[in-house]
């Protein structure tokens, strides 16, 4: 997939996007979407409604999740676990013009490491782990504290904030168009929950920049780069981009204020900072899994992208 706005997503009629057309040319792949476009169904329901075995449903699952039209989790049955399917995406838009949308400005990109953050206020279930261990003591906040945190992969905690200073010194702000946040990130549960709601809040400068609700703490498969010896559940989160313009504030294309940007830069351009907070206090107090480089699905850090006029 190219762009994602929301649960509607862009792609590009490209060669290296042929594993997504592959999906869809099949009229069995084609039935399966029909029959889950408005519930969630189990492996066994799907197999009785096309007459095909389970494996054969499972093969087509596959594929089809592969390329982020269906996704599936499991959860207690009457003999052992169920797996249930549902849509993913709900709408994709085909570009035949793939110079379509393409963004010519120029741009300042910063990659921050989930480490390197600068204040913390976390609260228990907590832990820190870089791609080959896990770091400290599991449920220890005071562990947050240590000077050698630059290497960490994945940091989670139950409700509190976490606070990272963003460099200004290479940021033209005299001619500074929008700012573009990305991460990788979902709920904290005890092992995981597919379905496990969080209310994650987004600050720019101690200014509310919105909230997402993460739908769940993924670990019904493995993280693309999660290493082989993390077993404590939580695989991959979901990757969330937050534009900042003159326009407002947006979440993967989804309107989350009005507020321009330039209300975030009135105080003290020279101290930016991006904070992210799980308050308990929430109707999903769910907590946080921020996943880094060699974690989860996106092998990335925090990037913040500065485009200009």
């Amino acid at each position: 997939m190219e762009n994602i706005h929301g649960d509607k997503k862009y792609i590009k009629a490209l060669e290296k996007n042929l594993p997504f057309f592959q999906a869809l040319a099949s009229e069995t792949r084609l039935k399966i979407i029909s029959l889950i476009q408005n519930k969630e169904m189990s492996i066994k329901e799907l197999s009785a409604a096309l007459n095909i075995s389970s494996a054969v449903v499972t093969k087509h699952i596959n594929i089809l999740e592969e390329v982020d039209i269906v996704e599936s989790y499991s959860q207690p049955g009457v003999r052992g676990l169920l797996k249930l399917c549902k849509i993913k995406t709900s709408e994709v838009q085909v570009i035949l013009n793939n110079n379509y949308e393409e963004d010519t400005r120029k741009f300042t990109e910063i990659d921050i490491p989930i480490g390197a953050y600068s204040s913390f206020k976390i609260f228990p279930p907590c832990g820190l782990a870089s791609k080959d261990k896990l770091f400290g003591v599991l449920d220890d906040p005071r562990y947050f504290a240590s000077p050698n945190r630059m290497d960490l992969s994945i940091i989670w905690f139950t409700c509190g904030y976490i606070e990272y200073p963003i460099p200004t010194y290479d940021i033209n702000f005299s001619n500074l168009d929008e700012i573009e946040i990305s991460l990788e990130v979902c709920s904290e549960f005890p092992g995981y929950n597919n379905s496990f709601k969080s209310d994650i809040y987004f600050y720019l400068n101690d200014m509310l920049l919105g909230k997402w609700t993460s739908p769940g703490d993924f670990g019904d498969r493995k993280g693309v780069f999660t290493p082989s010896w993390w077993d404590l559940g939580s695989e991959y989160g979901l990757l969330k981009t937050i534009k900042i313009n003159g326009n407002g504030v947006y979440l993967d294309g989804i309107v989350l204020s009005d507020t321009p940007l330039s209300e975030f830069f009135k105080e003290d351009i020279d101290n930016l900072t991006f904070k992210i907070e799980c308050p308990v206090d929430t109707p999903n107090p769910g907590g946080i899994n921020i996943f880094g480089k060699n974690f989860g699905n996106f092998d990335q850090n925090i990037k913040i992208k500065c485009l200009y006029k």
